[in-house]
């Protein structure tokens, strides 16, 4: 554990110019939403998730695989965030992310980001086209389960979880595509929370919308311009 914590250190500090003024940006912005309403338990877990995620996703934009333990602690956050909001659907998003990307990067922190090192792998044309094929009745599927359930925007909620479960499988079997995948997730993300912010049902709504819009800057960034891309 001293030695994943030496290396998380020297990861941390690997932050280029473009991801610390990303950074900067958020931490203002949530550290404001979070002073200028009440401060209450949600409203505490929702600033330390969204700041956490928000660093997260910064690092794995340019290639630095430091989610491990960061990620696990601000996914705990989000699992909170969105079954207070009655996201049930993305909390289950947010277990198979553990699951698939943050637990196996503590575990393989010396060689996880060995799998780049000579290219990500890419899906064909019919792998695209399979992975939609199986998608579209996902979707279905998980939108009469959690209608049934009674979660309270159950169709952009149980898009979010089909999508980023692909997203996060993609993530694991070391295809740079998953970044495609995380910019449609962001997307379908902003319109959860955007309608949760124009329906008054959550107190997170406003700076989860934000950090919304900033996983999509990442995923853009990573998509045509981080290691990924390359």
């Amino acid at each position: 554990m001293k030695n994943y914590f030496t290396w998380l250190k020297d990861e941390i500090k690997s932050l280029n110019t473009t991801g610390a003024v990303m950074l900067a940006f958020m931490t203002g912005a949530q550290l404001m939403f979070y002073l200028l309403n009440e401060i209450t338990t949600l409203s505490t877990v929702t600033l330390l998730a969204t700041l956490l995620g928000s660093a997260c996703t910064v690092y794995m934009m340019i290639g630095r695989p430091i989610n491990g333990l960061l990620g696990l602690i601000s996914a705990a956050g989000f699992i909170y965030v969105n079954w207070k909001a009655g996201h049930y659907a993305s909390v289950l998003d947010q277990l198979v992310f553990v699951a698939l990307i943050d637990i196996p990067l503590i575990v393989t922190w010396k060689t996880w980001g060995h799998r780049i090192e000579n290219g990500v792998k890419r899906l064909s044309l019919e792998g695209w086209a399979m992975t939609v094929s199986l998608m579209v009745p996902a979707w279905l599927i998980t939108f009469i389960i959690y209608n049934n359930l009674g979660d309270l925007n159950p169709l952009w909620d149980s898009l979010t979880l089909v999508i980023g479960a692909f997203a996060s499988i993609y993530v694991f079997l070391g295809y740079g595509d998953s970044y495609t995948l995380w910019l449609m997730a962001d997307v379908v993300n902003i319109a959860l929370w955007f309608t949760a912010l124009s329906a008054g049902y959550s107190a997170s709504s406003l700076p989860m919308l934000l950090t919304m819009a900033f996983y999509l800057m990442t995923a853009l960034y990573g998509r045509f311009v981080s290691v990924w891309s390359k």
